[in-house]
């Protein structure tokens, strides 16, 4: 059993991993700092500290639309749209999953790399809200796991969102855990022979 550890931090990531190996010591752990780009420094915080991202801009739909677990769905056709934007080209909107990720080609292809190996994959944010759902450290898990299968799991100590919105977003499960409740969440997505 291999468990991939990510958080925006290496000592949080690290801690998280040791936490892991206590619980199931016969599974092997790799701790991963996943830094986003375009972020301005913020640490998501100690696993017993609090923290939070900077904000992400926020983008409009640029006409009529539809406000549905925040995401704004299109209502018609644009008048600027004609058959030249009908196509291959333009495959319209796409099935729910998890954002791409906006790491550097070659760290983003390192992830997926390290992703393809595990067994599960778990990302730690200090609170899981509609800001980290869509940005940061969640994405970039979701983003490296997805295309080999790997199911991903969020450890957060409080978390602001729906099991529709986190599954939509790609995920797994999300567990609100602080240290002591990490032994808890190992055992949960590790198989009896590796505890």
């Amino acid at each position: 059993m291999h468990v991939l550890l990510l958080a925006e931090t290496l000592p949080d990531a690290e801690r998280l991993a040791s936490a892991w190996r206590d619980a199931a010591p016969h599974s092997g752990t790799e701790a991963r700092a996943v830094r986003v780009p375009g972020g301005h420094g913020a640490s998501a915080g100690a696993l017993s500290g609090s923290g939070a991202l900077a904000a992400a801009p926020t983008h409009g739909t640029g006409g009529g639309g539809v406000l549905l677990a925040g995401a704004a769905i299109p209502v018609g056709r644009p008048d600027s749209v004609g058959a030249q934007d009908v196509g291959p080209a333009h495959p319209g909107p796409t099935a729910p999953g998890p954002a791409p990720s906006t790491l550097p080609r070659a760290e983003g292809a390192a992830l997926a790399e390290a992703a393809a190996t595990a067994d599960v994959v778990v990302a730690y944010v200090t609170r899981l809200d509609g800001e980290t759902l869509h940005r940061g450290v969640v994405v970039e898990a979701a983003a490296a796991a997805a295309p080999h299968a790997v199911p991903v799991v969020v450890i957060t100590e409080s978390s602001e969102v729906s099991r529709r919105e986190w599954s939509t977003a790609g995920l797994s499960g999300v567990h609100e855990a602080v240290d002591g409740d990490i032994a808890r969440v190992a055992r949960t997505w590790t198989p009896g022979w590796a505890r």
